[in-house]
């Protein structure tokens, strides 16, 4: 298995070494460590220092700070890079750990890095550095994860868990393709045998409860159309199942109420879960990209642990 671990230094990016304890990836794992100089987003930005160089009467001078800067930006990037190598070679010493520095834009950077290398996952802190757009969820962050053409992996630290403890992880499950993919994403893992998995569909049928009165023939035809999309997503949570179990992970299944971008942060949370994962794609169509992705979009967003949003492979052989 190929990963590729975007590093910036940033207390978020600390909490992917935390992170990896949890995440099952195998002894045989490549691992290639990008950290991003951006000279746009450093502080102060080269933008700005360059601006001062050519409106100084000492334009020589100017230049050389600019350019001092941009390779101190540079040099920790690197060292970041470096430092975050050797922790990896000292925490998994069968692995394969090699690590480069990108110049630019650094979701850009890190996801033309991840197709040179061919990499299955990139894992990303949940926030960065970054002093623009730092939402819960950072903007780099939250751009590779819609974005990517392979897996990503949004690394959070979970305080209240114990280090030593195996991992508990909610899957989310619909009637598509990507729930299949999200479990067998798992089910390719290396994972302690108390590893705990919940397996969780959502039922978004509620409307035609609460019309049935007013409108029961529109919540006949909706009820009607909504059966085989329940017999599938009922079939997909006992295939699920019967795979883990099959691998020595057994996984507990249910079926909730209403919103899945609410459910799945809920459940984790009152499970205390140490990650999600859930399916989604990369689509060429905005709306459709859109409407597919909101849910692993909020969940990613909103969940207080770590979530994997599941990409399937053929996507990174075209």
């Amino acid at each position: 298995m190929k990963i590729l671990i975007a590093y910036d230094g940033s207390a978020s990016a600390d909490a992917i070494f935390e992170d990896l304890n949890q995440s099952g990836f195998p002894r045989d794992t490549e691992a290639l460590v990008v950290s991003v100089a951006d000279l746009i987003m450093s502080n102060p930005p080269i933008r700005e220092v360059a601006a001062q160089a050519f409106t100084s009467r000492r334009v020589a001078a100017g230049l050389k700070q600019a350019r001092t800067h941009a390779e101190q930006v540079i040099k920790e990037a690197e060292d970041f890079a470096a430092h975050a190598a050797d922790r990896l070679r000292r925490q998994f010493p069968k692995w394969a750990v090699r690590s480069e520095t990108e110049v630019g834009a650094p979701a850009w950077k890190i996801m033309e890095a991840a197709k040179r290398f061919n990499a299955d996952v990139i894992v990303v802190g949940s926030e960065g550095r970054s002093m623009v757009g730092r939402l819960f969820l950072g903007s780099v962050s939250k751009k590779i994860a819609e974005d990517a053409d392979c897996s990503v992996r949004l690394a959070r630290r979970i305080e209240a868990r114990e280090e030593i403890a195996p991992p508990r992880i909610i899957i989310g499950v619909n009637d598509s393709p990507t729930a299949v993919q999200a479990i067998l994403s798992l089910g390719r893992r290396v994972w302690h045998d108390k590893t705990e998995v919940k397996l969780i569909a959502v039922d978004e049928t509620a409307l035609s409860v609460r019309i049935t009165d007013r409108l029961p023939q529109i919540a006949e035809l909706i009820e009607s159309y909504q059966q085989p999309v329940k017999s599938r997503i009922q079939d997909f949570l006992e295939w699920g199942a019967k795979e883990l179990k099959f691998i020595g992970i057994k996984a507990a299944i249910s079926v909730e109420k209403g919103d899945p971008r609410k459910i799945l942060v809920s459940e984790a949370k009152n499970w205390n879960a140490d990650c999600i994962f859930v399916g989604t794609r990369s689509l060429d169509n905005f709306l459709e990209r859109f409407r597919l992705g909101s849910v692993s979009t909020a969940v990613a967003t909103n969940a207080h642990c770590s979530v994997e949003v599941v990409r399937p492979p053929d996507k990174r052989h075209e």
